[in-house]
């Protein structure tokens, strides 16, 4: 697309043209109509509040297409002067195109949609491809470029229509062609949702109806094949989103917004599921095998997943979809929701430790399944409640960790990076409770012992369940008389857990048997007071029924050790 300057003739000038900067069109026509009325063009050019003097500039001849120009840049205005000086034609071309580098391009694109044209969106003021989408956009808001003149005649005597504007069906219907524009100053028509919309990279892309099509013969069949071709097709397509107000980077945003908001509700769904089992302290797995067969082994969360697929279209879609790869269900999963809720739930309680003043620490080992020592850390802290004006007492679980070795050291090392981990300043270490082991409660090296070296405020209190178990058992051995009856009581659970017939009978006969009562017998735990408690109560309940089984298996046994053990706990039992 090319805008002539016609002979544009200097004779004379003197201009300071580094003050110029760009000159617009207005400003050349001042210029030059100065000379012609015979005023002194000694002049002041002013741009911005700013004197820039253009002195001496003497024009005698010039004849412009200054509704081509627009603004001349200071290096287009030096190059015309310079090619009068060399003795160059002047009457050459100025070239617009989006790929021409001697064009400036510090004027904005959208400046280009020029209201004060007769037809604002011809394509002929405007670049062979437009990238920037609020010029796009003003085209769109404006209108087609459709003007309804007296077309000019060509060679042959042909001229366009604005008939094909529309699609007349044989019902006589008029179907308008919103994409079928013509230029006036190309004279020739042209597709704009090609020029705005069409992809510049399809294999067989075609630019015929972006540069014009002016065979006025055969149009009608042209516009034929141009509306079936993929090319304007797949262009019709994104403009019709482009009508609507809507972009391409919308519509995905909106597909990745429906699908996110699909898997949010999936896995929001899943963390109920496992925190209703886990509630329970019930496990999750089992032996799973494949989703889509339904496996008597499988565990308790893919179960309570089929139940509520039943009811939940969301997650049958995600069991009986079998184009739908991804389901969140793996053991990997699982784990790494467990994982996150337990993070979570670990930094919110963390989060009320710290607005406390102080807290202590209850720590204490026991062997796992593995045989591998695990370290429960309890953390106890006040809290205050604003609503109730009280002070409570709360003690968290913070989780087990393992343990390699078993020096007081080791738990003092790990103790630390523990709080440190968890952002717990432990200067706030106010109490410490462990158990009596020598490398916990040592007064030299022992855990409390180190742990008083770092925070000299911690103080070590033994934990007191300890203490009074401790004292009680010790009392309890101190008496003949209380550990021979602590022994008959464990001789008695000993008697009737070691045979399934006797358990039975304890009730006295098969009819009672099937009725046993809650309360059963309890053995006798050395260590803690809690159990022995626990088997003196059941005993004491069903003390009837044990002398009435003594006494049954004394009649009814054919075994001899059977009969003299039952007798000699009944005596006992009489002389209880």
């Amino acid at each position: 697309m090319e805008k002539k300057l016609k002979n544009f003739k200097f004779v004379e000038c003197d201009v300071e043209l580094e003050s110029v900067g760009q000159i617009s069109k207005n400003d050349l026509k001042n210029i030059l109509d100065s000379k012609e009325d015979g005023q002194d063009t000694t002049n002041t050019y002013t741009e911005n509040n700013n004197s820039s003097d253009v002195s001496t500039s003497t024009v005698v001849e010039y004849d412009v297409g200054l509704e081509s120009v627009g603004q001349i840049s200071e290096n287009e205005f030096k190059s015309i002067l310079n090619s009068k000086e060399d003795g160059q034609d002047t009457n050459n071309t100025y070239t617009e195109n989006n790929n021409s580098s001697d064009i400036s391009t510090s004027t904005d694109l959208n400046s280009m949609l020029n209201l004060q044209y007769d037809f604002p969106t011809d394509i002929a003021k405007f670049p062979w491809t437009i990238t920037d989408a609020n010029l796009i956009r003003s085209l769109i808001l404006y209108g087609p470029c459709k003007p309804d003149i007296n077309f000019p005649v060509n060679n042959n005597g042909k001229r366009f229509s604005s008939s094909y504007y529309f699609l007349t069906t044989k019902s006589g219907t008029k179907i308008p062609r919103t994409w079928l524009c013509y230029s006036y100053n190309l004279d020739c028509v042209y597709c704009e949702s090609c020029w705005l919309f069409a992809d510049r990279s399809y294999g067989k892309f075609k630019w015929d109806w972006i540069y014009g099509i002016n065979d006025w013969n055969h149009l009608s069949q042209s516009i034929q094949r141009h509306e079936s071709s993929i090319q304007h097709l797949d262009a019709a397509k994104i403009r019709s989103i482009w009508v609507k107000n809507e972009t391409i980077d919308a519509s995905l945003e909106k597909q990745y917004t429906d699908e996110a908001v699909k898997w949010r509700n999936v896995l929001k769904r899943l963390i109920k599921i496992i925190l209703s089992i886990t509630a329970g302290n019930c496990a999750l797995r089992g032996n799973e095998g494949s989703l889509k067969i339904k496996c008597a082994t499988e565990g308790n969360f893919l179960r309570t997943v089929r139940l509520l697929a039943e009811f939940d279209p969301i997650l049958n879609d995600i069991l009986n979809d079998e184009n739908q790869k991804i389901k969140y269900l793996s053991w990997s999963i699982q784990n790494e929701l467990l994982d996150i809720l337990s993070t979570e739930l670990r930094h919110l309680i963390c989060n009320k430790i710290r607005s406390s003043s102080f807290f202590s620490v209850i720590l204490d080992s026991t062997q796992d399944i593995t045989k591998q020592d695990q370290v429960s850390l309890v953390i106890r802290y006040t809290t205050l409640d604003f609503e109730k004006k009280q002070i409570q007492i709360k003690k968290s679980f913070l989780g087990f960790y393992l343990l390699s070795h078993h020096g007081a050291a080791n738990y003092v090392e790990l103790l630390k990076n523990t709080l440190m981990r968890l952002d717990l300043n432990i200067m706030k270490y106010r109490g410490q409770g462990y158990d009596g082991a020598a490398v916990m409660s040592g007064s030299i090296t022992g855990v409390q012992k180190q742990i008083c070296d770092i925070v000299p405020n911690a103080i070590f209190v033994h934990c007191c369940s300890h203490n009074i178990n401790l004292v009680l058992c010790d009392a309890a051995k101190s008496t003949r008389k209380i550990q021979s009856f602590f022994d008959t009581v464990q001789d008695i659970y000993n008697l009737f857990s070691s045979s399934s017939p006797r358990w039975a009978q304890l009730a006295f006969g098969e009819e009672y048997g099937n009725k046993i009562n809650k309360i059963t017998l309890k053995k006798v735990c050395p260590t803690r007071w809690e159990a022995r408690h626990n088997a003196l109560f059941s005993l004491k309940h069903r003390f009837v029924d044990v002398l009435k089984s003594l006494s049954n298996i004394q009649l009814s046994s054919s075994k001899k050790d059977e009969i003299n053990m039952a007798t000699t706990l009944k005596k006992k039992n009489g002389k209880c």
